[in-house]
């Protein structure tokens, strides 16, 4: 009697047991969810010219047992273009990173219209992956008609990634990417030099730097002085290799300071000592100040010395007919008067006397700190 009791008092609990077993079988499973698992670019900001190229390395970060990721990134392609990994094959492709080395595992791979299509799985011989690790590499060449913010962002809605079993790993956080294409730089300035009534025709040369390692020169610009020695030298943000003859013979200083980019600054007019200064350029625009160029380097090695007196005194004495320009080839009159000035006429006034002479004196000793 207690044992017939007893069951008929349990049969309720087993019964919504049961169903409860039931209803849990039912349910499809729950998403893998790791809380830390993250998909990120590296670097997440990047300054570049239009025409340098930039490499994105695009990481997964604390996963477990992951197998296979389905990317969706989008680009912003008025500015941005895709470079290709493997010319060899149709279309434009991104470049594998080590987690998926199995070619044959690339179900899909392709960039174009402002949109990256990247779908990998892990080979069944090595088995899913666990922590973190780069997924693929993307190569950007600045492309950009004007300067601006352009962004490389996953598409969070379409991005999967998927464990062994099929089941999707959570990815607690998505970290973006931009590329800065920086507005022009304009340096401006004061260039005198000693001796002259004008100082028109002068010239100012810069070379842009970035303001960290690999230091490669971006761009570079050149203007010349208006007659009362002022200047407004423009760099656009534009690749293109300077004139050996105008860069720095090593470096940017090491400063953490400067944050943006360098600027090497090089003033020069023919017979007269070069100035070179290394400028911070964290605006767009740097005011460097005045400059007051010494003359008597006659022969351009850089120094003032008994060589160059030689030669002053080699033509002292001599004249062309008034009005004559003293040549400067960066920055030629245009037109030119029809006489040119003698070698050694420091200042421009169609002769060699004894003004050129005791400049040079005064000057003598004195070096251009340029390379």
């Amino acid at each position: 009697m207690i044992i017939v009791s007893l069951s008929k008092r349990l049969y309720p609990a087993i019964i919504t047991l049961c169903l409860a077993l039931v209803i849990m079988i039912g349910l499809p499973a729950p998403a893998r969810s790791t809380s830390t698992t993250g998909l990120r670019f590296e670097p997440t900001t990047v300054e570049m010219a239009v025409g340098e190229t930039v490499t994105l390395a695009l990481w997964v970060d604390r996963v477990e047992n992951l197998h296979r990721v389905e990317l969706h990134v989008d680009y912003d392609w008025a500015g941005l273009e895709v470079q290709d990994a493997n010319p060899d094959r149709a279309g434009v492709q991104i470049e594998t990173g080590p987690i998926f080395c199995c070619t044959a595992c690339i179900a899909r791979n392709e960039a174009t219209g402002g949109q990256i299509r990247f779908i990998a799985q892990r080979d069944y011989a090595d088995g899913p992956f666990s922590g973190s690790g780069i997924v693929a590499y993307v190569t950007f060449l600045a492309t950009a008609t004007q300067w601006d913010t352009y962004t490389i962002s996953f598409d969070r809605a379409m991005t999967l990634i998927l464990d062994s079993e099929g089941d999707p790993i959570t990815v607690a956080q998505f970290t973006d990417a931009a590329i800065v294409i920086p507005p022009p730089v304009t340096l401006t300035g004061w260039l005198t030099r000693e001796g002259w009534s004008s100082d028109g025709r002068s010239t100012a040369n810069a070379v842009l730097y970035p303001a960290a390692p690999p230091y490669e020169p971006i761009s570079w610009g050149r203007a010349c002085t208006d007659e009362r020695g002022d200047f407004a030298l423009e760099i656009a943000p534009q690749l293109q290799p300077p004139p050996a003859d105008i860069l720095p013979s090593g470096n940017p200083p090491t400063s953490t300071a400067c944050a943006s980019r360098w600027a090497f600054a090089r003033l020069d007019f023919t017979n007269y000592l070069s100035e070179c200064y290394w400028k911070c350029i964290d605006g767009d625009v740097r005011h460097i100040g005045w400059h007051d160029l010494e003359g008597g380097d006659v022969n351009e090695d850089g120094c003032i010395n008994i060589l160059d007196i030689v030669q002053i005194i080699g033509e002292f004495g001599e004249a062309v007919e008034s009005p004559c320009y003293v040549p400067c080839a960066e920055c030629p009159l245009n037109p030119p008067p029809a006489n040119t000035a003698l070698a050694r006429d420091l200042n421009g006034d169609c002769r060699v006397n004894i003004f050129d002479l005791t400049q040079a004196a005064g000057n003598f000793g004195l070096c251009s700190n340029c390379p």
